[in-house]
C-alpha cells in the first residue's frame, strides 16, 4: 500500500537533496541505506554514508516514526523538528560533525538508544537527564571532558559508552545508575575514581583501558555482577585485597600497568578464566594463584618472574604464557597439567626442562624460544598432540630420537643451535610442513628427510653442509627450499623431481655446475645462484617457465649463455 502523502513527498525531497534513490528495506541496521514501512507510515529511516550535511526541518512530517540512522553524514547540527517527533526510539548519528547537542533534547522522551559515536561533542547539556527512557548512550570518540551530574537521572540506562574522550573525573551521581550493565571508559584522562563507582550493582562490564589510574578504590570489590574488567594501560602499583569478591569475574585484564605484585586474594576468583598480567613488574606470583580451579588462560608475558609458584591445581588451563621473563627452571607441578594446549616460554634462561613433559598429553603448541637449552628429555616424544615446536636460540647439541615420534607435529624450528647432526627419526614426522634447521653446524642431512612428503618450506641455510642426499627429490609439496651458506659442491639431479618448488636458495655454496633435471622444475620463480663457482648455465635453464628472478651474480661465468638472454626476452629479471 503506497504511503499517505506528506511522507511520499517527504521522501521525494530527500532523494533529490541527497542524489539518489532510497529503497523501502525489510530491516534497518546502522550500514543500510533505505527505509521500511508499516500502516502506510515510515516507521524506520537509514541514510549511510549518503554525504548528508542537514537534516530538513519537515523530518517531522514522518509522524510515526521509531528509528532514524545517519551514520556517517557530516551533520553539524540536530534540528529541533526532529527532537519533537515523539515516537522515536532510537537515534543514530554517528561519524558525523556534531559540535553540540540541541537544549530541546530534553523531548527526546521516548528515546531508547541514542548513538552519537564519532563526533565534536566538547559538552554535554543537563537536559540529557530527561530521556528516562534511554537503556543505550554511546558518546564514544569525542571530546568530552566532563560528563554533567544530571547523567545520573538516567535510570533506565544500561549501557554506556564514553571511551576515547579527555574525561578526568567521573561525577558521584554515577552511582545512581542502577540498572547500568555496560560501562566503557578506555582512553580518558581519569587518574582516580569515586567510591561510588562500586555502587553500580548491575555492572556486568567495566572497561578502563588507557586512563591514568594509579589505583582502585576499594567498593570496587562490591561490583559482585562484573564479569570482565579491563584494566590494560594505567599506572597501576597496587590491587586493593576487595578484588578478591568479584566472585563472578571471568575476565581480569592488567597489562601494562606498574604492578610489582598480586594480592593473595586474587585466588578468591572462583569464576576467572583468563587473566592477563602482562607487562608489568612482577617478580612473583601469589601461591594463592593455584586455587583458580576454572582459570582457562593465563598471560604473564614480559614480566621479571625469577620461578613460579606450584600450578598443578589449574584443572582448566588450555593457555599459558610466561614468555620474556627470567625463568630458569620450571617447577615440575607443570607437567600435571593435563589440559594444557599452549605453552609459550620463550626469551626466559631455562637451562633444563622437566624430564616429565612428556605428561602434557594435550600440548599442541610449545615455545621454547630464546632460552638456554642445552638437551631435551626423552620424554618429549609423549607430546602426541603436539602440532608447533619451536627450539630455535638454543644452546642444543642433539635431538633426542624420540623428537620422530611427534605424530602430529606441523612446524618444527631448531635453528640457532649447535647441531652437528639430526637423528634419522625426524623422517617420521609425517605431517610435518614447516622445518628450519638454518644457522646450526649441521655437516650432514639424513636420508630419512625425503620421507617428509608434506614438507612446504625446508630451511638448511648457514650450515656447513658438504651434500644433500638423492632423496631430497622426494619432497612434492615442497614449495622453498633454503640452503644458502653451506660448503655444497654439488646439487643432485633429483632437484629437479621437486614439480612444486616455487623458491631455491643456493646462494655463497661452492657450486661449479647446476644440473641439467634444473629445467624441470616449472613452478619455480626465484632462483638464487649468487656467490658459487659457476661456470656454466645449462640450456634447460629456459624451460622455467614460472621463472620471475634469477640471481647469478660473483659467480665464474664467462660469457652470457644463450639461454638466459631467452629469459631476458620473456622479462625475468637476471641480476648478473
Amino acid at each position: 500500500m503506497p504511503l499517505v502523502e506528506e511522507e511520499q513527498k517527504f521522501l521525494n525531497y530527500l532523494e533529490k537533496l541527497i542524489g539518489l534513490s532510497i529503497p523501502e528495506v525489510s530491516d534497518l541496521q546502522s550500514y543500510t541505506f533505505g527505509f521500511t514501512v508499516k500502516d502506510n507510515h515510515v516507521e524506520g529511516l537509514s541514510l549511510f554514508s549518503c554525504g548528508l550535511t542537514i537534516i530538513p526541518e519537515k523530518i517531522n512530517t514522518l509522524t510515526r516514526l521509531k528509528k532514524i540512522l545517519l551514520r556517517g553524514n557530516k551533520l553539524k547540527v540536530i534540528p529541533k523538528e526532529l527532537c519533537f517527533i515523539s515516537s522515536l526510539d532510537t537515534l543514530d548519528l554517528s561519524e558525523n560533525m556534531l559540535v553540540k547537542l540541541p537544549k530541546a533534547i530534553y523531548s527526546f522522551s521516548s528515546l531508547k538508544e541514542l548513538n552519537l559515536e564519532s563526533n565534536r561533542l566538547a559538552l554535554l547539556p543537563d537536559t540529557i537527564s530527561s530521556l528516562t527512557c534511554l537503556t543505550l548512550l554511546d558518546l564514544s570518540e569525542n571530546s568530552l571532558n566532563k560528563i554533567p551530574d544530571t547523567i545520573g537521572a538516567l535510570k533506565n540506562l544500561e549501557s554506556l559508552d564514553l571511551s576515547c574522550n579527555m574525561i578526568e573525573e567521573l561525577p558521584d551521581s554515577i552511582k545512581e545508575l542502577k540498572s547500568l550493565q555496560l560501562l566503557y571508559l578506555g582512553s580518558n584522562k581519569l587518574d582516580i575514581l569515586p567510591e561510588a563507582i562500586g555502587l553500580l550493582s548491575s555492572l556486568k562490564r567495566l572497561n578502563l583501558r588507557n586512563n591514568k589510574l594509579s589505583k582502585l578504590p576499594n567498593s570496587m570489590g562490591n561490583l559482585t555482577s562484573l564479569s570482565s574488567l579491563f584494566l590494560k594501560g594505567n599506572n597501576l602499583t597496587y590491587l586493593p585485597d576487595s578484588i578478591g569478591n568479584l566472585k563472578n569475574l571471568k575476565y581480569l585484564g592488567l597489562m601494562s600497568n606498574k604492578l610489582p605484585i598480586l594480592p593473595e586474594s586474587i585466588g578468591f576468583l572462583e569464576s576467572l578464566e583468563n587473566l592477563n598480567i602482562s607487562s608489568n613488574y612482577l617478580t612473583e606470583l601469589p601461591k594463592s594463584i593455584n586455587l583458580l580451579k576454572s582459570l582457562i588462560k593465563l598471560e604473564i608475558t614480559n614480566n621479571q618472574l625469577t620461578s613460579l609458584p606450584e600450578l598443578e591445581s589449574l584443572s582448566a588451563i588450555k593457555t599459558l604464557k610466561l614468555d620474556r621473563n627470567i625463568l630458569k627452571k620450571l617447577p615440575d607441578s607443570i607437567c600435571k597439567l593435563k589440559t594444557l594446549e599452549t605453552l609459550k616460554i620463550d626469551r626466559n634462561e631455562l637451562e633444563m626442562f622437566p624430564d616429565s613433559i612428556g605428561d602434557l598429553t594435550s600440548l599442541k603448541e610449545l615455545d621454547l624460544y630464546d632460552n638456554k637449552l642445552k638437551f631435551l628429555p626423552d620424554s618429549i616424544g609423549n607430546l602426541k598432540s603436539l602440532e608447533i615446536l619451536d627450539l630455535s636460540k638454543n644452546q642444543l647439541n642433539f635431538l633426542p630420537d624420540s623428537i620422530g615420534s611427534l605424530d602430529k607435529l606441523k612446524e618444527l624450528d631448531i635453528s640457532t643451535n649447535k647441531l652437528r647432526e639430526i637423528t634419522p627419526s625426524i623422517g617420521n614426522l609425517h605431517l610435518i610442513k614447516n622445518l628450519v634447521l638454518g644457522f646450526n653446524r649441521l655437516e650432514t642431512i639424513p636420508n630419512s628427510i625425503g620421507s617428509l612428503t608434506t614438507l612446504e618450506n625446508l630451511d638448511l641455510g648457514k650450515n656447513t653442509i658438504s651434500k644433500i642426499p638423492d632423496t631430497i627429490g622426494s619432497l612434492q609439496s615442497l614449495k622453498r627450499l633454503y640452503l644458502y651458506y653451506n660448503n655444497l659442491k654439488e646439487i643432485p639431479d633429483t632437484i629437479g623431481d621437486l614439480k612444486n618448488l616455487k623458491y631455491l636458495y643456493l646462494g655463497n655454496n661452492k657450486l661449479t655446475e647446476i644440473p641439467d633435471s634444473i629445467g624441470n622444475l616449472k613452478s619455480l620463480k626465484y632462483l638464487f645462484l649468487r656467490t658459487n663457482f659457476i661456470n656454466n648455465i645449462p640450456e634447460s635453464i629456459e624451460s622455467l617457465s614460472s621463472l620471475q628472478y634469477l640471481n647469478i651474480e660473483r659467480n665464474n661465468l664467462k660469457k652470457f649463455p644463450a639461454s638466459l638472454e631467452k629469459l631476458e626476452a620473456r622479462d625475468v629479471k637476471i641480476i648478473k
